[in-house]
């Protein structure tokens, strides 16, 4: 079993899935659990292991590769791109990080600039130090 199919999908947790298995996955060739060059699973097989839609597991590669962390080649797969193609600093994200920079993408798009992103963390910050 492979280090994503023993994945588990926390349907809870509020976080689209697209973006837990885009994470897991960043974080795998991030920690080197996957090397540049290795053979990730195919889109389809990945949705059957993991009990969810092909369209969700390929919006996922679909970001991951526009980030430069993987490399799709008709009809041979998807592969771990190379570490200069990911870049130190991508390859270094932690799963946290790539969460954080979803968000601000995700807040970004719904019109807010980063004074504004960071009001809403700040708020958010205190808002929690009164829930204990």
């Amino acid at each position: 079993m492979s280090a994503l199919e023993s994945f588990d999908i926390d349907h809870s947790s509020g976080l689209p899935v697209w973006i837990q298995v885009k994470n897991r996955l960043a974080y795998l060739i991030g920690s080197g659990v996957y090397a540049p060059g290795d053979r990730l699973p195919t889109v389809r097989a990945l949705a059957v292991d993991l009990d969810i839609s092909y369209n969700t597991v390929n919006r996922a590669y679909m970001d991951l590769e526009r980030e430069g962390y993987i490399s799709t080649r008709k009809g041979r797969g998807t592969f771990v791109s190379e570490r200069n193609d990911v870049g130190a600093a991508r390859a270094a994200d932690s799963p946290v990080e790539l969460l954080i920079d979803d968000m601000i993408r995700a807040c970004a798009s719904s019109g807010l600039n980063d004074d504004d992103i960071l009001a809403m963390v700040a708020a958010r910050l205190e808002h929690r130090k009164y829930l204990g």
